[in-house]
């Protein structure tokens, strides 16, 4: 007799992705869907960070990891948007998060930021009502991040946002910022002024004597090209700290 004349000779040449999912396997799907049930009848505020990352997931493979993944997302990132907003690199140090994963992550990340700035108001003054919203588009870029990074929001003549850039990136608790960039990338876009915007990782809104003497320089430098500098803004995941409002600048 052939080996392929043997009783068990089709199950050993049966591909694996025809075996039936386990009993496991069929609970997790089904969780899946109550959960994804849940969430499209009730909206976010019915699912916590863990629930929100594991449907972001799920449609990754291995899916069935999906609540697995969450879970070591936060335990190294602390929350979801903190999750978002990590790096590639960093998102690679979790043990089976795919690169399909790590792109629905950053995608994710990416359309928050640009819902939040379909939100900025036209005119970008501090004086003006709306102003919060250009608050929340900082903290959005920034807030978040596991380093300090420094941003510049480039504006026109009339106030209006040309663009936002993030000019360079530091440590836990410290970035560069150099006025001569500014002003140069100033003088590129044309622009007329500038809300700068920087990100305190540990949490504290404070702005420390090297932020004030920072504020100082850029805002002197800006002034020598006749732009000025409107507001320079400190970011965390759940407050801010504006110069311009606090009689700094």
């Amino acid at each position: 007799m052939s080996p392929l004349d043997t009783p068990d000779a089709g199950l050993r040449e049966m591909p694996l992705f025809d075996v039936p999912a386990g009993p496991a396997s069929v609970r997790e799907a089904a969780s899946r869907r109550r959960l994804r049930a849940r969430f499209l009848r009730a909206g976010r505020h019915a699912v916590d960070d863990r629930e929100l990352l594991e449907l972001l997931l799920s449609g990754c493979r291995p899916a069935d990891d999906a609540g697995a993944l969450a879970g070591a997302l936060l335990d190294m990132f602390g929350t979801a948007p903190r999750a978002l907003a990590a790096r590639p690199d960093r998102l690679r140090a979790v043990p089976g998060l795919s690169e399909d994963a790590i792109a629905a992550l950053k995608t994710a990340e990416a359309l928050g930021i640009r819902m939040a700035r379909e939100h900025v108001p036209q005119t970008v003054r501090p004086s003006l009502g709306g102003y919060n919203k250009v608050i929340d588009y900082c903290r959005t870029l920034a807030g978040h991040r596991e380093v300090e990074e420094f941003h510049a929001l480039y504006l026109d003549r009339k106030n209006r946002l040309l663009a936002d850039e993030c000019l360079h990136k530091g440590s836990v608790c410290h970035t560069p910022a150099y006025p001569r960039e500014i002003c140069i990338r100033c003088l590129e876009l044309q622009a007329s002024a500038v809300v700068a915007v920087h990100n305190h990782p540990s949490g504290s809104t404070d702005a420390s004597r090297a932020d004030i003497a920072m504020t100082n320089r850029i805002r002197d430098a800006l002034k020598t090209i006749e732009v000025t500098l409107l507001d320079h803004v400190i970011v965390t995941p759940s407050g801010s700290f504006s110069f311009q409002t606090s009689g700094l600048l």
